[in-house]
């Protein structure tokens, strides 16, 4: 055996194998190392975080936010064990905190504690959303409008709908410069101004699956930067002739219109109340919509006929009675007219039931 075996070569006190102890061990380590300061760059409009020159989103506040840089600054040995911290945090001014870090842990064997000031830099920037968000940036607009019609307001309310539920998706997705700078009001419809291609693309896409029609894209050159050409692209959109809740004539039948496609038109067959499906015919007649139809007060039923008083004109007149809808003396009815024809599309108690399901109608 050695002399020096199990003894610590430098103060001598008691060593497993001979080696430093863990007192002189820790004299010549750094621990942990606490920087003086810390810096974040917020957003003052919208709150994101830079960090390494990238913008984030974040859903935390200012306490959190700042115990999460002090814990940015604070490096620990990678032998230290039973690390604890503690950190508290004074506003100083509107862009000053004062953080007090208290710190413990254990080093070869050692119990060794630490407490120091840090000083957080609360720096103000607008980040590169709201710049251009601010700028009126954009690189296209999707003109919504329909064929040989005006859109209607549900229309119009739901492609509004799909372009903001469409940024919100990119948003989380860690998309931010995609977003929508603003909807316009037009005579014919609205257009939505945008602010990346990918955006763009995507309203578009979701709108005609939701409510029918067709787009084409029309780039336009801009300018250039760094050598690249620079485009703005209008997609203009197109809804079918037809909307929700038209009542149409294919045929010889009478339908209600739920939903529809590029080609193909969802339907409520008046005469059975089923749904089917066939395709658009640009020979069929509009007869008006659920929304702007006849009324009248039924009065009696009589051998497959309902006699009612029309609430326009008081006058009594008879139409066909459909089975599916249950009609009963004294319900409030709806109608359209095919010339001489009065065709039954409903009862006004069930239009809310109508509207309940327009979500799942347009999907």
């Amino acid at each position: 055996m050695s002399l020096t075996q199990g003894f610590c070569p430098k103060c001598g006190a008691p060593s497993e194998n001979g080696e430093l102890c863990g007192k002189c061990r820790v004299k010549d380590t750094v621990w942990v190392d606490i920087a003086d300061r810390a810096e974040c760059i917020v957003c003052p409009t919208c709150g994101s975080i830079k960090t390494a020159g990238i913008w984030s989103d974040v859903a935390v506040d200012k306490e959190e936010l700042g115990q999460n840089l002090v814990n940015s600054v604070i490096n620990f040995h990678k032998d230290v064990e039973e690390i604890q911290k503690d950190i508290r945090i004074i506003d100083t001014s509107s862009n000053r905190s004062l953080a007090t870090v208290h710190v413990m842990g254990n080093l070869y064997g050692i119990a060794l504690e630490e407490t120091k000031k840090v000083k957080l830099v609360w720096a103000r920037e607008q980040c590169d959303r709201c710049c251009r968000i601010a700028g009126s940036y954009y690189e296209g607009v999707i003109q919504v409008r329909a064929s040989g019609r005006k859109p209607t307001q549900f229309e119009l309310r739901r492609a509004a709908e799909i372009a903001y539920q469409v940024e919100d998706q990119l948003q989380e997705a860690g998309d931010r410069l995609s977003f929508v700078s603003s909807i316009d009001e037009t005579k014919d419809g609205i257009d939505i101004v945008f602010s990346s291609q990918t955006i763009g693309a995507s309203i578009s896409h979701d709108i005609c699956g939701a409510l029918g029609g067709s787009f084409t894209t029309h780039p336009k050159l801009v300018g250039q930067k760094a050598g690249i050409n620079i485009y703005r692209v209008t997609y203009s959109l197109r809804l079918p002739r037809f909307s929700r809740g038209d009542i149409i004539k294919h045929g010889r039948e009478y339908f209600q219109i739920l939903r529809q496609t590029k080609d193909t038109l969802f339907v409520r067959d008046l005469a059975t109340g089923q749904s089917r499906a066939f395709r658009e015919d640009e020979n069929d007649p509009l007869l008006g919509n659920i929304h702007d139809t006849e009324t009248g007060v039924v009065i009696y039923k009589d051998a497959g006929l309902l006699g009612f008083l029309n609430l326009k004109t008081e006058a009594t007149e008879e139409i066909a009675e459909r089975s599916w809808l249950d009609t009963r003396e004294g319900d409030t009815i709806l109608f359209v007219r095919d010339g001489e024809t009065l065709v039954l599309v409903g009862r006004d108690e069930d239009q809310e039931d109508f509207e309940a399901i327009a979500p799942e109608c347009i999907e």
